[in-house]
């Protein structure tokens, strides 16, 4: 990931934060289902979508250690 979509998410408010989080996990939990009952392969998503997540989710304790 490039530095400046990081920054982006530093710069990003921790409501807007935890609203992606939502909907990144909404978006595998859609991407289970589609591969167990059509059979469809979300591979490199599934991957990216998980790897966003952590990423926000460590911005999001970073800025609650720095708020204390």
């Amino acid at each position: 990931m490039k530095k400046t979509a990081k920054s982006a998410l530093r710069d990003t408010s921790p409501d807007d934060l935890r609203k992606q989080i939502d909907e990144l996990r909404g978006g595998l939990l859609k991407a289970r289902f589609a591969t167990r009952l059509e059979g469809k392969r979300q591979g490199m998503g599934q991957r990216n979508a998980r790897r966003q997540i952590a990423r926000i989710e460590t911005i999001l304790t970073e800025k609650s250690k720095a708020a204390k």
